[in-house]
């Protein structure tokens, strides 16, 4: 996905949410501060979803934008791109204080991304192969710094049995 065609996914979301507030909380969001991601050779070329969260949450605006943006549907079969709506739930999961380090989306009106080194963290929790892939990929291209990222661990709301699979995946990536 480029940043263009995130823009303009955020711009029909925007209206359709009749101008409600909207939150980029997935890998889409790095675009909004490193767009060159989405370059025909970056990483997030071959993304074709963005994960939307209206704000504040409310499930008539997520039924609606699933509806008319969702997977398989006629704006995702014409453009080739869509959106995943996601659930106010997800929010328990980012680290403390996130909303404060929000990033616009440039040209967009009342849309936010999350900051790079919260989803960092968030990727780390979760530790799909695919998300330390691309944790990899921002490390060595010198997108995301492992301090930042460590701070934002500490963050997290995650049950003591969870932290070691998640600082072993950490460590394996910015090798401290």
């Amino acid at each position: 996905m480029t940043l263009t065609a995130l823009q303009h996914l955020l711009r029909v979301a925007h209206a359709l949410a009749e101008d409600q507030p909207i939150l980029v909380l997935g890998s889409a969001s790095l675009l909004a501060s490193f767009p060159e991601l989405g370059n025909a050779d970056g990483p997030l070329a071959t993304t074709y979803d963005a994960d939307l969260c209206p704000d504040p949450f409310d499930d008539l605006t997520a039924t609606m934008l699933d509806e008319a943006l969702g997977e398989d549907r006629a704006y995702y079969q014409r453009h080739g791109y869509h959106a995943d709506i996601l659930r106010s739930s997800i929010l328990e999961t980012l680290p403390d204080g996130w909303r404060q380090r929000l990033v616009s989306v440039p040209d967009t009106a009342a849309v936010l991304a999350l900051d790079p080194h919260d989803l960092a963290a968030v990727k780390l929790r979760v530790g799909r192969p695919k998300d330390l892939a691309l944790l990899r990929i921002l490390h060595d291209s010198h997108l995301i710094q492992a301090a930042i990222v460590r701070e934002r661990l500490e963050l997290l709301n995650l049950p003591v049995e969870g932290r070691p699979r998640m600082l072993a995946s950490f460590k394996a990536i910015f090798k401290p």
